[in-house]
């Protein structure tokens, strides 16, 4: 039996609570595939500002693997400094082509080592993790996966441990071109209406399913009760996007975008654009029509499409907050960490970074958001810390219990 239809056949739900309810998902077909895309030198590439090529690089993954799959829907989800998808195993052939083009690309226009991997359900299932996939409605357009089961950190995990830049890809596969149509980069930083933007990362830890789905509870209702409903902390927000026509700004969708990079070729590519975003000022400043395209309610369409909050077996979230809110969104996490119940990480800035798939403009428009300056890769790097002092302490525990 054909299993190519199976995200698109999930049934999809609103409240973004439910991505705790084991209920809401479904154990990823036996033959499926996980897709992980990471890139290895985030870390420095965002201490020296270049946090928009990592987050393009992130986005030209799952572009290009959409594009290949298409008509078949697949779950995908944005990682700030890379990215996981499922496929049908129809696809991986073309897939590990694609992977190795983008691969190829970020080394190439923007110095970055993507780390590219291809693991079996079957191989996760036999090390006794699982995927499972649920389907969450953002928007009337936008549907965005959940991930449970611990398959995907597993798989993320043994990329990074075979110390190599490839794991489960055919050798020696040819250099190809990977399609990145619909993958755009025009929007200017979002400040943030109330001071500052975060990107913040939670793993709960438990001894079961039940128990961390307890904790996660736990942190999306106090999350709520600090920050107010989606419409008063999204970072992205009508009063703060501007296009930009900043050269170094668009220079990176350019970089992805087109194989020619002469200088007289750029700055041909670099009017082009500048020449798109009047005209998109224009008619979105008019309310204008063309054709099935509605100018006057693209801004309202991309707020609600963008992936500000996320679940992956860790919930991830950019939020536009108060400092006086974060500082109480850290007490209550620090009491969950000194209690042993999660590991967190935050990056606090001023604003948000909107990263796009284009696959109509009458609606169906996707956006991926971090925060400025260091985001999720930052948010990550603090958890990292905080998991290495856990470790720490329960070795240094084990150590004092077993001395005579």
């Amino acid at each position: 039996m054909d299993s190519a239809n199976f995200y698109s056949n999930l049934t999809p739900f609103a409240d973004f609570a439910e991505v705790t309810n084991r209920e809401k998902f479904r154990a990823l077909p036996e033959d499926w595939l996980i897709v992980i895309a990471d890139i290895s030198n985030s870390t420095d590439a965002v201490s020296k500002g270049a946090l928009k090529a990592v987050n393009i690089v992130g986005v030209a993954v799952i572009t290009a693997i959409r594009n290949l799959a298409t008509p078949i829907e697949i779950p995908y989800m944005f990682g700030g400094d890379g990215a996981n998808l499922c496929i049908p195993p129809r696809i991986r052939d073309k897939t590990q082509q694609a992977l190795v083009a983008t691969r190829h690309l970020a080394q190439q226009r923007f110095g970055l080592n993507l780390r590219i991997g291809l693991v079996s359900v079957q191989e996760i299932r036999a090390a006794k993790y699982d995927v499972r996939v649920a389907k969450h409605r953002l928007s009337e357009f936008y549907f965005q996966a959940a991930f449970a089961g611990g398959g995907m950190e597993y798989a993320e995990t043994m990329l990074k441990k075979v110390g190599i830049e490839q794991l489960g890809m055919v050798d020696n596969i040819p250099p190809h071109e990977a399609d990145y149509d619909g993958l755009e980069c025009r929007w200017d930083q979002v400040p943030s209406k109330h001071g500052e933007t975060i990107a913040l990362i939670v793993k709960a830890i438990g001894d079961s399913p039940a128990q961390t789905g307890k904790i996660y509870d736990l942190v999306i209702q106090q999350l709520a009760s600090i920050y107010g409903q989606d419409e008063k902390c999204r970072p992205v927000h009508a009063g703060g996007l501007r296009l930009s026509f900043n050269s170094q700004k668009l220079s990176h969708e350019i970089r992805i975008r087109n194989t020619d990079l002469s200088p007289d070729n750029q700055r041909k590519h670099l009017y082009r654009l500048r020449g798109k975003n009047l005209l998109g000022w224009f008619l979105m400043l008019f309310r204008l029509r063309t054709g099935e395209i509605r100018w006057g309610r693209y801004q309202r369409d991309l707020i609600s499409n963008t992936d500000f909050k996320k679940f992956d077996g860790t919930l991830r979230q950019v939020i536009s907050g108060t400092p006086g809110q974060r500082h109480q969104l850290v007490s209550f996490l620090q009491g969950l960490y000194q209690q042993g119940k999660c590991v967190f990480g935050i990056h606090v800035s001023d604003a948000a970074l909107i990263t796009c798939m284009i696959d109509s403009r009458a609606g169906e428009h996707y956006h991926f958001v971090d925060s400025v300056g260091g985001g999720y890769t930052s948010a990550a790097e603090a958890m990292k810390r905080q998991l290495e002092a856990r470790s720490a302490i329960a070795i240094t525990t084990r150590s004092e219990a077993t001395t005579p």
